[in-house]
């Protein structure tokens, strides 16, 4: 299925980086779950990177019941505002990969390595890019030493993800393990020295009604299971 569109971002320019929450069961439908302003440092057909700097105020759900597993129904869940407060993060994005690499470093540029999201590939809207996470990653530090953060499992018991999403994601997780390994791009030295540029401005979260935050633009695509 096609994205919705086609419009290319400016280096420099503010967008919005949205997770979609889906539940593969079905038993809920798709809704925006986390959204973050970023600015564009490139947004091309082969990459696509995004600098989030420590302090972004960003909007995030949270279920009522401290500890509560997902997938949280009508009336078990809220969006609040939230910030991106611990680090600066450079998110790399190859178009149709499942993954997504952030380098990040402290807010006073102390590189801290690597993290490696697995996630449907991303897709346009409008208003920037939307992403689903699914719940498995990679923390790499600057020896590139790897370990799994894993909730996958735990998601594929609640329905959230299937069996068959859940092989695909390991399998990226393996293939990333090995450009970790390999010190391929992006597990380099030289990311250490990356900067944003001074003339950026700070990302901020636009000054519209939520329910324009939260607008699912491609809910056709996150709601077809074949998808995938």
């Amino acid at each position: 299925m096609a994205s919705v569109v086609e419009r290319h971002f400016e280096s420099g320019e503010v967008i919005l980086h949205r997770m979609p929450f889906v539940v593969e069961s079905g038993v809920l439908p798709p809704q925006i779950c986390d959204v973050k302003p970023m600015v564009v440092v490139e947004d091309g057909p082969e990459l696509i990177s995004l600098f989030l700097p420590a302090g972004t105020p960003t909007k995030l759900s949270v279920p009522l019941t401290r500890g509560q597993r997902r997938p949280w129904f009508d009336g078990e869940s809220k969006l609040v505002d939230s910030t991106w407060s611990r680090w600066n993060a450079l998110f790399l994005i190859v178009p149709g990969e499942w993954r997504a690499t952030w380098a990040w470093w402290t807010p006073d540029w102390d590189f801290l390595g690597w993290y490696v999201n697995l996630q449907e590939p991303i897709r346009r809207t409008p208003v920037g890019f939307d992403v689903r996470d699914l719940q498995l990653d990679l923390l790499v530090d600057p020896a590139r030493h790897w370990q799994w953060k894993d909730e996958l499992e735990s998601s594929v018991e609640t329905g959230v993800i299937s069996t068959a999403v859940a092989e695909r994601t390991r399998a990226e997780g393996i293939a990333a393990i090995a450009d970790v390994e390999a010190g391929a791009w992006p597990f380099t030295a030289e990311m250490n020295a990356w900067r944003p540029d001074e003339g950026w401005p700070a990302p901020t979260l636009p000054k519209v009604r939520l329910e324009g935050l939260l607008h699912l633009y491609d809910a056709e695509h996150w709601s077809d299971p074949k998808r995938l």
